[in-house]
């Protein structure tokens, strides 16, 4: 990755930092906590995109994912208490349904019409608790090709930290040079074979890792901040997942999801399964790490080598961008 100066990256339209002042994040599924952090009756608060977002559940379980801030004082509903299927404010107990609406003041027989937060698109898979950027989804939550949830035995953990927006780590989908130099793989790949749609880049590969062996794999990208690998690695079933979100400093939170089909094998060898795909996620993160906390990432000179990175970067230039919740902050 070439460093850079600030006026390159305006030229290019793509560059590793959102402002105040630009049209906000891409219009994506972003995962805000593992499910396992909200219980029912819990609510969690969140730095998240350019603000802050609470998920929380009701009695009921439904996690529900919403603009923080309460819209008398702004008091931070992170601090609040969940009431039946309700979150209910700290500060004067005004209280907001899973839909966002104020439901009571205490203070108040008639409710303002504006009493009322943004209520993200919410979706629970993979063991995360997910909301879409946008007043109503484009496409489903992220997934495995071939796959359904409940043919997979999976783990999620909180996989990393990095001070970028969350499609940079993800140009390593396509920027097949860096995945030969760096990380080592052997690829034998023609980028005409890669399908990119409006909201999804999908193709089949074949690469060796020279720790773990050989893999067959199809890639999928959707959005642009999800990359979810499934197929074989020497012969036996392996799916390795791995999404970003960002949060208002300018950084990218990650989660890795590792899944193996439940019909394969046994407990014993599904548990080295997922051993060895979180292995092999865990070994790029690690190398990619101290390159993306310290670069100064941009579209900058590209080379023949560089033909499916390009097409990535096209993709990512006309993905749309929202931000929905910015009027409740």
């Amino acid at each position: 990755m070439a460093a850079g100066t600030a006026r390159s990256s305006a030229r290019s339209g793509l560059s590793s930092r959102t402002s105040r002042s630009s049209p906000g994040f891409h219009a994506s599924w972003y995962a805000i906590a593992r499910s396992e952090e909200v219980a029912p009756g819990q609510v969690l608060g969140r730095d998240f995109l350019e603000g802050r977002a609470i998920v929380y559940r009701g009695e009921s379980g439904r996690a529900s994912v919403m603009s923080a801030y309460c819209r008398h004082l702004g008091a931070d509903l992170g601090v609040g208490k969940v009431i039946g299927e309700d979150v209910r404010c700290a500060f004067h107990h005004w209280q907001y349904g899973p839909d966002g609406k104020c439901t009571k003041i205490p203070a108040a027989d008639k409710i303002p019409r504006a009493a009322r937060v943004f209520k993200f698109p919410t979706a629970e898979k993979w063991g995360l608790i997910w909301a879409f950027n946008g007043e109503q989804p484009l496409f489903e939550v992220p997934e495995f090709a071939g796959y359904q949830e409940a043919e997979l035995e999976y783990r999620t953990i909180e996989a990393f930290d990095l001070p970028v927006e969350p499609w940079v780590p993800f140009t390593n989908s396509m920027d097949f040079q860096h995945l030969r130099v760096l990380h080592g793989l052997k690829i034998d790949f023609d980028p005409k074979q890669i399908q990119v749609g409006d909201y999804r880049i999908q193709y089949d590969v074949r690469f060796e890792d020279p720790n773990l062996g050989v893999f067959d794999q199809c890639i999928r990208v959707t959005g642009t901040n999800t990359i979810a690998l499934a197929g074989k690695l020497n012969g036996t079933s392996v799916c390795s997942m791995a999404t970003g979100t960002p949060t208002p400093d300018g950084r990218t939170v990650g989660w890795m999801v590792t899944a193996t089909p439940r019909s394969e094998a046994a407990p014993e060898q599904r548990d080295r399964q997922l051993q060895v795909g979180e292995a092999f996620f865990k070994r790029l993160i690690e190398e990619d790490t101290p390159v993306l906390s310290t670069a100064h990432f941009h579209e900058g000179v590209l080379i023949e080598a560089d033909r499916a990175l390009a097409m990535f970067f096209q993709y990512v230039k006309r993905f749309p961008r929202s931000r929905p919740a910015v009027r409740f902050d």
